[in-house]
């Protein structure tokens, strides 16, 4: 009897053998995708107003037509520090390009700083670790499928066998078809 448990990226089972009245269980860890609610949280905290340099700039291309060529709002944040420059023409509102900078420019200096255990980094994994899973998914799917096809394409080829006389009867066939004529 198979007891599995799931507990916090641990998998647990339990095999309890009745005859013997033994119980062993065997833990295997396995790196399970992240939820998508239990993220890391966005970097906001990196950033301090006092270490930006802010200009708005014209934009140029993209969506908005004229009004880009025209207005400043593009904006080009420099993290003086870090010398890293983040520039965002997100929409034709020069606020919500602030905004947008600001959290371009906090997840920049998240990876800076943590790496591999950066947000970006975690979303990346869990992507790819979702695009694998699928992939398993379907592949497993289609081997199966490719299973029962090659087991009804046997049961064809004897049925067909099956078909097919003996050679003895294959002789009588033959001597009633020559007597008639």
């Amino acid at each position: 009897m198979l007891h599995p448990y799931r507990v916090s990226g641990r998998f647990i089972a339990s095999v309890i053998n009745l005859q013997s009245k033994f119980l062993f269980s065997t833990s295997i860890t396995c790196k399970a995708i992240p939820k998508k609610h239990k993220l890391p949280p966005r970097p906001k905290w990196l950033i301090k107003e006092e270490e930006l340099e802010e200009k708005f700039i014209k934009g140029g291309s993209g969506p908005g037509g004229q009004k880009i060529n025209k207005s400043n709002s593009k904006v080009q944040l420099t993290h003086i520090p870090s010398g890293l420059v983040v520039e965002c023409q997100y929409s034709r509102s020069q606020e919500s390009n602030r905004k947008r900078a600001r959290e371009i420019m906090s997840l920049k200096l998240d990876e800076m700083l943590n790496g591999d255990k950066s947000r970006t980094a975690v979303v990346n994994e869990r992507k790819t670790k979702l695009k694998q899973s699928k992939s398993k998914r379907a592949n497993r799917k289609y081997k199966v499928l490719d299973e029962e096809r090659k087991e009804q394409k046997e049961n064809e080829n004897e049925d067909e066998d099956d078909d097919e006389l003996d050679p003895e009867d294959e002789f009588e066939l033959f001597l009633k078809e020559v007597k008639k004529e």
